[in-house]
């Protein structure tokens, strides 16, 4: 929606392709530095420090910068920051912050600035909703569109653009357990790759450290983690507050340590009955849980769950995917009319996110992103509508076949690319991976919905394959990547990129970081 805004400012012709909501409307509140002391530079430097050397500075750079232009331009358009009694902006600290630096409008921010931007957007924006693209076109060297299927309409419609922006969020969904929703996957990355877009950064995976693992129908949903700085602690299933162990910091540290330490305590035979460990909120002022939490008192209350007096069990669970399509400050990628912004790009936080930065990443490249795409698209012709080969469906039903073939990617991936990876594992893991791409790639289905079906397949199959390549060609543990075989870091410092190589075959390739 950011980006659309920008380009519709530039009177051009927009259409937003949509398939789902995807974490947009869940964004709690975004960083932005308000405190005495806080600024820009400290904001840069935490998040620098956070992704363990290994951001893109001139992302990171454009991320905290641009942190100021985003609130101005969401209170110029009416929307109102929470303030305390004293008149000061209500803000939460976030794990791995140097300050308070989390702002919210309400309770729900990703909804307030979406129903703020639909009503700037109405009656300009064209929308095409329940449908989604699964490759992009390329026309004379350049991305000029994108093929997409209709999924009310069951058929294939192939779209032309001077531009085209990929916002199509992360691909935590191609796990089998993730905070993410299912409407989230491995399109967009897999898209940039075929079209032959680099890629970087896909070993770095942000386990949620606080994932509900029960009751059923809060599986995989994530409880927030600033409740650390509020009074909330954790335990093994004897009561004991582990993480004492490992200093006094103790729950108050990044979430890829937090997520390893947990995942440690799990496997050590000191998990819930549930297969978690416990957290344990009964320390947080209830009173501040109703003022500044209650969408997580009502979630827990509404399945008979009392956060302020009962303990609640988590395990990790993927949350954010720090890695995708390689972009510069602009949002422009490395191949003419591809754009990307938000989640399905790579390189921004390096190996580990600040909590908040989410939210903010989406608000600030999407306004970028679309401001670049605006302008290139204002120095192009239009693409010539050509012919597309289409999905033809002409095959023999695989329903059953695509559902087996996701299951086993998804355990492959649970199984190989989880909080501990090992060489083992990952090797294991390509050689299942590998076939069953190469079985997709010659399924073609029975009708156009197990054509799309297929198609889905291979988009989330190329961007597991991309993972598992990634994670095994970094031997060193940083960050949220935990190599049970390398518990060291490397002392030289690179970034993994994944690209086609001169064959036409999927290579991880270790590359120079930015200057």
């Amino acid at each position: 929606m950011m980006a659309a805004r920008e380009t519709l400012s530039q009177g051009l012709d927009t259409l937003m392709v949509l398939d789902g909501s995807g974490a947009s409307p869940w964004v709690h509140g975004f960083n932005h530095p308000v405190r005495p002391g806080d600024s820009a530079e400290v904001f840069l430097e935490d998040t620098l420090r956070s992704g363990q050397g290994l951001s893109d500075p001139r992302l990171a750079r454009a991320l905290c910068e641009n942190s100021g232009v985003i609130f101005d331009e969401l209170r110029r358009l009416g929307l109102s920051f929470n303030m305390t009694d004293a008149g000061e902006y209500q803000a939460i600290r976030p794990l791995g912050a140097s300050y308070p630096r989390v702002i919210s409008i309400g309770n729900e921010t990703g909804v307030a600035v979406l129903e703020k931007l639909r009503a700037l957007t109405a009656g300009k924006l064209r929308q095409l909703p329940h449908a989604r693209a699964v490759r992009l076109l390329r026309q004379d060297g350049r991305v000029c569109g994108a093929l997409v299927f209709d999924q009310r309409k069951k058929a294939w419609t192939p779209i032309f653009a001077r531009a085209v922006v990929l916002c199509s969020g992360g691909f935590c969904g191609i796990f089998p357990i993730t905070t993410n929703k299912r409407d989230s996957g491995g399109d967009g990355c897999a898209m940039a790759y075929e079209a032959g877009a680099e890629l970087c950064d896909m070993e770095f995976i942000q386990f949620e450290p606080s994932a509900s693992v029960w009751p059923p129908a809060l599986n995989g949903t994530s409880m927030i983690t600033t409740l650390f700085f509020e009074g909330a602690v954790l335990r093994n299933k004897e009561g004991e507050r582990f993480m004492l162990r490992y200093g006094p910091e103790a729950e108050r540290v990044g979430k890829d340590i937090l997520a390893r330490r947990i995942a440690a305590e799990i496997a050590s035979g000191k998990g819930t009955e549930h297969g978690g460990v416990y957290m344990d909120i009964t320390g947080v002022d209830p009173d501040r849980l109703d003022r500044d939490y209650p969408m997580y008192v009502k979630r827990y209350m509404d399945v008979g769950i009392d956060i302020k007096r009962q303990m609640i069990e988590l395990a990790p669970a993927p949350h954010t995917s720090l890695g995708g399509v390689r972009i510069d400050e602009h949002g422009r990628t490395t191949l003419d009319g591809l754009f990307a912004c938000g989640e399905v790009t790579g390189g921004i936080h390096g190996a580990n996110r600040i909590g908040g930065s989410a939210g903010l990443e989406t608000l600030v490249f999407g306004r970028l992103a679309g401001k670049a795409a605006a302008d290139y698209a204002s120095r192009q012709r239009e693409a010539s509508e050509t012919a597309v080969d289409l999905p033809a469906g002409d095959g023999a039903p695989a329903a059953d076949a695509l559902a087996e073939a996701r299951s086993r990617m998804q355990r492959t991936l649970w199984e190989s690319a989880h909080v501990i990876r090992t060489e083992e594992g990952l090797t294991e893991g390509i050689g299942t991976l590998q076939p069953l791409l190469s079985e997709a790639e010659a399924t073609r289905g029975s009708g156009a919905e197990e054509g799309f079906l297929a198609m889905r397949l291979r988009n989330d199959l190329t961007t597991a394959l991309m993972v598992l390549l990634a994670a095994r060609e970094r031997r060193e543990t940083v960050g949220c990547h935990v190599r049970g075989d390398h518990p060291e870091r490397e002392r030289n410092e690179y970034r993994v990129v994944i690209r086609k190589d001169a064959s036409g075959h999927m290579a991880a390739e270790r590359a120079e970081l930015e200057a």
